[in-house]
């Protein structure tokens, strides 16, 4: 037999995502609340680093214009006044934690895996609301992520800090709490998948006999019980509280809605210009001068990483918020459907850019300040010949006014709410209505009951 050895050419395409491209979608994926506890520690990593002092910042956020192409070469915005002595520039930076997506991020700067699956886990994190829940089930998620390792990305966001984090609601995420070693296990998951309602009216005989458990035995489970944290997340909520402030800010100016990306909390930063003059001194020690030369490169690709959030997130905002006038005009009741993939297109960015954008970020409006994700949460069509959209709201308003008129012996399940809804002319499903009322932060049927 004759083996032949051939050498051929071949032309494929990689994505190989270089450490500047990870930084920049890090940051884009942080809150403003956020990214001003990145700032202050980078300032305290790198010694190129400054902030710039206050003559050189702009009074009030500027509108975020319809921009060009993004330019990814464009140099980031840097100052070139020095500070006077009497300026302290710590004053200007806040000193907040990091909050849930920036811990779980750090976690994820921290893991060594492949780059397509950090790409996917990155994701899940931003799919995460304020209790640590994942606002997509597994199946929706596989249609989002098409081609993509989701089942490995959700055993990697599992293993995240805090427990029980990236469940599809409370009782899932108490169960993935239990320990499988613990000898009660069986036990305490049986009590949160069945016996919840009667422990918090007090059955305890009830619950005791369907266990096969004695009183006292029962009592000696509640320890274990009261350690399972039904929203994760939360841990993060008091901190989160204090720091609601918008990350867009939406005003009428002469007729007309302006956008603006309000990052004036950010502190402006530029890369002190001795180090940049030592970098130049050939007298200096070639070693010196690569370490300075490695500083300011960061120094740089992290202030261009701040520029390029700032821009897409304006980018992204617009395309939103012009697809959701009534919502301006008239409040959260006009909301509209719309699609991340709508605004994805029209922005001219992947989906993931648009999740990423928007995570964490809320938008000042006449009405209030909104999380920037609720844009996206507009109702279905009415069938007919009406065919006019409702808003999330309307829905989620009658949905609390079905359950305000309901026989308390007797109350509603997510099913009958649904049924009702959609012979009004609301195209809704069980587990549309099953959300909703999580989210008004009505209990479920069972626990509704009265006695």
């Amino acid at each position: 037999m004759r083996i032949d050895v051939q050498l051929a050419a071949r032309q494929e395409q990689k994505l190989l995502l270089l450490p500047q491209m990870l930084q920049a979608i890090e940051i884009l994926q942080l809150s403003t609340y956020e990214l001003v506890g990145m700032v202050e520690q980078e300032l305290a990593s790198n010694e190129t680093l400054e902030l710039s002092p206050p003559a050189e910042t702009a009074s009030q956020p500027e509108p975020a214009e319809p921009p060009d192409d993004f330019d990814e070469e464009a140099p980031p915005r840097a100052s070139q006044a020095r500070s006077d002595e009497s300026f302290d520039p710590m004053t200007l930076v806040e000193a907040p934690g990091l909050g849930l997506q920036g811990s779980l991020l750090a976690q994820l700067a921290l893991l060594d895996i492949e780059e397509a699956v950090r790409e996917t886990l990155s994701f899940l994190i931003g799919c995460l609301d304020e209790n640590g829940h994942l606002l997509f089930d597994e199946g929706e998620l596989a249609a989002i992520l098409p081609g993509q390792d989701v089942d490995l990305a959700l055993e990697l966001l599992w293993s995240l800090e805090p427990a029980g984090l990236g469940r599809s609601g409370p009782l899932a995420s108490m169960l993935a709490q239990i320990d499988p070693e613990d000898p009660d296990a069986d036990l305490l998951k049986a009590l949160v998948s069945e016996h919840l309602e009667d422990l918090a009216k007090n059955r305890w005989p009830k619950v005791a006999r369907a266990l096969g458990l004695e009183i006292a035995e029962l009592r000696s489970l509640l320890p274990k019980l009261r350690h399972l944290e039904p929203c994760p997340g939360r841990i993060f909520t008091e901190e989160a509280a204090a720091a609601l402030q918008a990350d867009v800010v939406v005003r009428r100016e002469d007729g007309e809605w302006q956008i603006y990306v309000d990052d004036a909390r950010v502190p402006p930063l530029r890369v002190v210009p001795d180090y940049e003059a030592l970098v130049q001194d050939r007298s200096q020690g070639s070693e010196l001068r690569q370490y300075l030369r490695d500083k300011i490169g960061s120094a740089r690709e992290l202030m261009r990483a701040i520029e390029q959030r700032r821009d897409t997130l304006g980018r992204v905002a617009r395309a939103m918020l012009e697809r959701q006038r009534g919502f301006l005009e008239r409040g959260p009741a006009k909301l509209v459907p719309l699609k991340m993939q709508e605004v994805a297109d029209a922005v001219g960015v992947h989906l993931s850019t648009v999740s990423r954008a928007i995570a964490g970020k809320n938008v000042q409006t006449d009405f209030g300040i909104f999380p920037l994700r609720r844009l996206f949460d507009g109702g279905r069509k009415l069938g007919g010949s009406d065919r006019e959209s409702l808003g999330r709201a309307s829905v989620q308003e009658r949905v609390r006014q079905v359950v305000d008129a309901e026989d308390r012996a007797a109350p509603l399940s997510d099913e009958a709410i649904a049924s009702i809804l959609v012979k009004e002319g609301f195209d809704v499903a069980r587990r549309t209505i099953a959300k909703y009322r999580r989210e008004l932060k009505i209990p479920s049927s069972w626990r509704r009951r009265e006695y």
